[in-house]
């Protein structure tokens, strides 16, 4: 049951810093009429997922499965809050983002490296599919070439 949110917040995702007013479904929530000053827009919780997006494939390269199981129900939840928060955004972008990301929920799962990067290529497709769709087909997702995160061990530790 968990898929359907995980799914829908993985569409959600691939509007990433949807900052600009004419894009068709970052509008911000309205509470009695106003926008409420204290819900993260969609562009800061897409920025969000976008960390995660490059934490994610240095998990993969490292074959780190705590980190990716962990990383993986990070991007979930911040869909989800994304969902919730922007509910207009269209079903059709959830469901095509849902297969990628629960190809790569169950690789992790069953430990198959080999389905990993594969996985991720399409998610970032998915991603990058929903910003053409969003209008905002200039923010173009791609596999991390560098880490921002040089104070982060990737390499799974020794149990």
């Amino acid at each position: 049951m968990r898929l359907l949110p995980l799914s829908i917040a993985l569409a959600v995702v691939a509007v990433l810093p949807a900052l600009a007013d004419d894009v068709p479904f970052a509008a911000p929530p309205l509470q009695g009429g106003h926008s409420s000053g204290n819900v993260a827009s969609l562009g800061d919780i897409m920025g969000k997922i976008q960390l995660r997006h490059i934490k994610l494939w240095y998990a993969i390269k490292s074959k780190n499965w705590d980190l990716l199981d962990y990383e993986l129900t990070q991007v979930r939840d911040s869909m989800e809050n994304a969902v919730i928060l922007y509910r207009n955004v269209p079903v059709e972008f959830i469901v095509a983002a849902d297969k990628p990301l629960i190809a790569l929920q169950e690789a992790v799962k069953v430990k198959e490296g080999a389905r990993l990067e594969r996985d991720f290529a399409d998610l970032t497709a998915a991603c990058n599919n929903c910003h053409k769709a969003a209008q905002i087909g200039f923010i173009l997702i791609q596999t991390p070439t560098s880490s921002p995160f040089s104070d982060q061990k990737f390499q799974p530790t020794q149990k």
